[in-house]
């Protein structure tokens, strides 16, 4: 027998053909005929063609050309050249489907912002509509039908949902600008319930305010605010704004927070308006405890809108107690869409009684408000009572 002779055994009509070489190949099929299945050392597969029923001998000693058909690209080669390949296939297809799927987030990300957005716009154009109804409503000239200035709550159904409405006359609150240096004392004192920290806040605030460098007892000058390393100094001349209280040397950001909506500057007048007060302002400057303040208020939402109010009867040592008002408010506005979704306002109006630009009221300030976590409420819970 020859080296590279093919050696054909048959077994209950299957033939197995041996190659005895270095690297040999046993090739079976089933029936006689057809594709041969070769099987390597290593365990590779391949499809190795036609053979006849005895085999055959050739001289080659490539095993692959030795049968009939089979040559380099029917080999193993091939094998490890289609792994490679569906390899390849199956990471393409991993990362255009996670492609996919990022662009699919990203798109509805984008489209949740977009939706937010848009309702948010919507509710700030419904509480924008709402402080342009109140002013309408208290520009009426039937005292009657006026809306009151007090803190009572409106509710206003508007095209595309509802707004919920709180005035107050800034008559009813104190005013920085004017309030003297008795009334500041009492009103800090209320506050603070430290009666030298009281002295020392009123001192500081005066000196903030007057037109000269000399130091107050217990004041503070541009010399004090420098030593202090602020970067800024007393602009010696009244409050232009209300948030100005926050830079004087001193105040706690939790007693401005307190102070915000029980000050103002655009009244003129040193003492409060009891009938334009909040229930918060009633019990600090007027003394008054929980029942008496309660049946105040009573009495005076029963009165019809806009009439007079009995002179309230408060204990001595609080704030000068004046008339007027109904110049300057303070509108809180909150809306709610009909998606649920909403927004806030809080808005301060001064009347134009000259109206040289024919609108009735000019805007002073306007900011946009949160009023709770509440997201189905009109209701305004965090201005003061």
């Amino acid at each position: 027998m020859k080296q590279n002779s093919v050696i054909n055994y048959k077994f209950s009509g299957k033939i197995t053909t041996f190659i005895p070489t270095a690297e040999f190949w046993i090739i079976s099929k089933l029936p006689f005929r057809g594709p041969w299945s070769s099987f390597s050392p290593m365990g590779e597969f391949v499809e190795c063609g036609d053979l006849s029923p005895h085999g055959s001998e050739s001289g080659d000693k490539s095993p692959h050309s030795t049968f009939g058909g089979l040559n380099d690209d029917q080999g193993p080669f091939r094998v490890k050249q289609t792994g490679v390949a569906m390899v390849i296939v199956l990471w393409m297809v991993s990362l255009l489907t996670i492609m996919a799927a990022s662009f699919s987030l990203s798109t509805q990300r984008n489209t949740g912002l977009v939706n937010n957005a848009k309702e948010r716009a919507r509710g700030l154009a419904l509480a924008d509509a709402g402080v342009n109804y109140a002013l309408i409503m208290l520009s009426l000239p039937d005292p009657v039908k006026r809306w009151r200035s007090d803190g009572t709550d409106y509710q206003v159904a508007l095209p595309g949902g509802e707004v919920g409405i709180t005035i107050f006359d800034e008559s009813g609150k104190i005013d920085i600008n004017s309030a003297s240096e008795q009334t500041l004392n009492i009103a800090l004192g209320k506050l603070t319930g430290n009666i030298d920290q009281a002295a020392s806040l009123t001192d500081i605030i005066l000196d903030w305010r007057d037109s000269d460098d000399l130091n107050r007892l217990r004041g503070a000058e541009a010399k004090d605010y420098l030593a202090a390393d602020k970067g800024y100094v007393p602009q010696n001349k009244n409050f232009q704004a209300l948030e100005e209280l926050q830079m004087v040397l001193g105040m706690p950001p939790a007693l401005y927070k307190k102070l915000e909506p029980l000050l103002t500057i655009y009244t003129g007048q040193d003492g409060i308006n009891p009938q334009k007060a909040s229930a918060e302002a009633l019990r600090l400057f007027f003394n008054m405890d929980e029942k008496a303040v309660a049946d105040f208020l009573n009495m005076r939402s029963s009165i019809p809108p806009n009439m007079p109010v009995p002179t309230l009867s408060v204990p001595p040592g609080g704030v000068p107690m004046v008339n007027g008002g109904d110049t300057a408010y303070t509108i809180y506005a909150r809306s709610r869409t009909g998606e649920g979704s909403g927004a806030g306002l809080k808005v301060i109006a001064r009347r134009q009684f000259s109206r040289n630009n024919g609108a009735p009221f000019a805007f002073l300030s306007w900011k946009q408000q949160i009023f709770g976590s509440d997201q189905n409420s009109t209701a305004t819970p965090s201005v003061p009572r």
